[in-house]
């Protein structure tokens, strides 16, 4: 009986040893696997790209982000100077063209690579100055009446074109700035226009104006003479007012960090 009870014992403690083997065999399996499995791969969208851009807002740089797989946000600022000079009714005007905008838009892309793209002109200082001069004797319509610019004190004065400060945008484009893939670089294309309310035209002349072929001069600033003045700047304003409609048309090359 006691050699049977021994046997026992001994067959328990085998089995024991075994399971106890088998345990840590499984849990050193587990883990060797545990160092071969592949790390989670995160599906977060694209989280910054920087681009720069060319167009009729001149040159400038754009910041993005992406919301949603279908829906980036991104924004930025253009710059650009232009001299140029023209002849308006016998008046010289040396101007410059100013762009200086910060933008903000939302590209909402509806299949592959084509997008709407609405945003705003959340800055708008696009602007026109210029310098207005009637060379000595030469003649000037002023509100439908002809004046001849005095010699001994000729006509000169500024004027400038100004725009809202704040102007909605909507447009389409092709390209991505922030690509869902591993590619790093893009490029985009925008076609649409800034909805800016009509420009705003300024108009000031001093110096003397003559009628009468040259025998009656007078200072600008005469209440007749500065009527006329200001009925030719109603004339150009309304000349200009279609100009509410700005182009917004650009080219940009992306990359993706």
């Amino acid at each position: 009986m006691r050699r049977l009870f021994m046997m026992s014992c001994a067959a328990l403690i085998l089995f024991s040893s075994t399971a106890v083997r088998a345990d840590d065999g499984d849990e050193g399996t587990a883990a060797a696997a545990g160092q071969f499995r592949p790390r989670p791969v995160s599906n977060g969208e694209p989280r910054l790209a920087v681009g720069v851009k060319a167009g009729t807002l001149g040159v400038g740089f754009q910041v993005g982000t992406g919301l949603t797989r279908r829906i980036n946000l991104r924004g930025g600022a253009n710059f650009f100077n232009y001299n140029d000079s023209l002849t308006q009714d016998g008046v010289l005007y040396k101007g410059t063209l100013q762009l200086r905008s910060v933008e903000a838009k939302l590209d909402l892309f509806v299949i592959g690579g084509f997008r709407v793209t609405p945003g705003l002109l959340i800055y708008n200082n696009n602007n026109v100055t210029a310098t207005a001069t009637v060379p000595t004797g030469s003649s000037i319509t002023l509100g439908g009446v002809s004046y001849t610019s005095n010699p001994a004190e000729p006509l000169h004065g500024t004027a400038s074109i100004g725009f809202s400060k704040f102007a909605p945008t909507l447009g389409i484009g092709f390209g991505n700035l922030l690509p869902r893939s591993a590619r790093h670089w893009s490029l985009s294309t925008d076609i649409g226009v800034a909805f800016s309310d009509s420009p705003a035209f300024a108009l000031g002349l001093s110096g003397s104006a003559c009628v009468n072929n040259g025998t009656v001069c007078q200072p600008a600033t005469t209440p007749s003479i500065a009527a006329n003045v200001e009925a030719q700047r109603v004339k150009i304003q309304n000349d200009i007012k279609d100009f509410k409609y700005y182009p917004d048309v650009s080219i940009m090359f992306g990359w993706k960090f």
